[in-house]
């Protein structure tokens, strides 16, 4: 639905192709569920496409699940890649992997994407290890962040989703850090926002699946050696 309003309102996005689709079942011109398939090219609130170079071995991946019985499928291996994946191809690779799953009944506020983390030498920064969230370019129909008034049109006010906004993915990747801080460490709002200032890094991970360019917020644990979990304590 809110693809087909960014593609009714000019902006970039493949949508699907029901004659070419796969499984042909279930997307095709006849399947059983053609009017809710997408193409697999960008990154979703789900997972996705993500791109995000930072995904190495040993790292750990939180997933949203949206319906009962959801699966997990694992691809497009790359041997190198830079961030923003300009060209729309890394290095691309097979590969044998090797993955450990874990059903989380309490895990993070996943609303804006998935998180991740891992050790510190996939990132280079001061740091043994890091957490880091994810953001693409969707909002509520007819909602202007502060700051941002050119959403505020007949062209862009009433959509969900907005065409490679890069704005608007750093913006959710940062309010999802802000209140993974605040009921990880149990700093309030404006104590999460100072840390995230100093301390957080926006990264982009890539800016060709469109329509969702990908942000990445990565936050250094070690910052946090003296703090106790749910302490208001400095």
């Amino acid at each position: 639905h809110r693809e087909q309003q960014l593609a009714d309102a000019g902006g970039q996005v493949m949508l699907p192709v029901s004659n070419k689709a796969t499984p042909s079942a279930i997307c095709g011109p006849d399947g059983s569920a053609s009017n809710e398939c997408l193409r697999t090219v960008p990154p979703r609130e789900h997972g996705g496409n993500m791109d995000i170079r930072y995904l190495q071995s040993g790292s750990s991946v939180y997933l949203p699940c949206f319906i009962e019985g959801c699966g997990l499928t694992i691809g497009d291996l790359h041997y190198a890649q830079g961030d923003g994946e300009v060209s729309g191809t890394a290095i691309e690779m097979s590969a044998d992997i090797l993955i450990s799953t874990e059903l989380l009944s309490n895990g993070p506020d996943l609303t804006y994407g998935p998180h991740y983390e891992g050790v510190s030498r996939f990132l280079d920064i001061p740091s043994e290890r890091f957490y880091a969230v994810t953001g693409i370019p969707v909002k509520k129909e007819g909602d202007v962040p502060p700051h941002m008034d050119y959403l505020d049109s007949k062209v862009l006010g009433h959509l969900g989703n907005v065409s490679n906004d890069i704005n608007i993915a750093a913006r959710n990747a940062i309010s999802s850090m802000i209140k993974h801080i605040v009921t990880t460490y149990g700093y309030n709002r404006n104590q999460a926002l100072v840390i995230a200032s100093v301390a957080v890094d926006l990264r982009i991970t890539q800016l060709v699946d469109s329509p969702n360019v990908g942000v990445t917020a990565v936050l250094p644990l070690d910052i946090f050696v003296d703090k106790v979990v749910g302490s208001d304590s400095p």
